[in-house]
């Protein structure tokens, strides 16, 4: 050998392998997360889209009983995915004792409710109304 001192070999430019699997690594968790984030925004607007129209559908039964003549009984529709239950009952409880009334309360209840994957979701609207009583 001459008499040279030997030089350490230069380090090269560049990742290992341990490093990039590591960034991978990071990567992957990080676009899960985000990926989620992103699977639950999209499964809340559309919920919250099937509860606009189930209230406004349940608004809209309620508007349509406002001007007729009420008649105590249920009543079911399905309008798309949504099935409407309209339930009409009178309220004598709600009159106080003694009390003479020409009207009778009446109990309106309207109930959307739809199928959300394996879930039953539903809005549930209801009101009184005064009429005369039935014949």
């Amino acid at each position: 050998m001459n008499g040279r001192p030997r030089r350490a070999a230069k380090p090269t430019a560049g990742f290992t392998l341990i490093e990039i699997l590591v960034a991978f690594a990071v990567a992957t968790v990080m676009l899960g997360a985000i990926y989620e984030v992103f699977a639950n925004g999209v499964r809340s607007v559309v919920t919250i889209d099937h509860y606009r129209d189930a209230v406004l559908l349940s608004e809209s039964a309620l508007d349509a009983l406002a001007n007729v003549p009420i008649t105590a009984g249920d009543t079911t529709d399905r309008i798309g995915i949504y099935e409407r239950s309209t339930r009409i009952r009178p309220r004598p409880d709600l009159v106080p004792a003694g009390a003479s009334f020409r009207a009778v309360p009446y109990e309106i209840e309207v109930q959307v409710g739809w199928h959300e994957g394996i879930r039953l979701r539903f809005v549930s609207l209801s009101t009184i109304r005064l009429a005369p009583p039935p014949a």
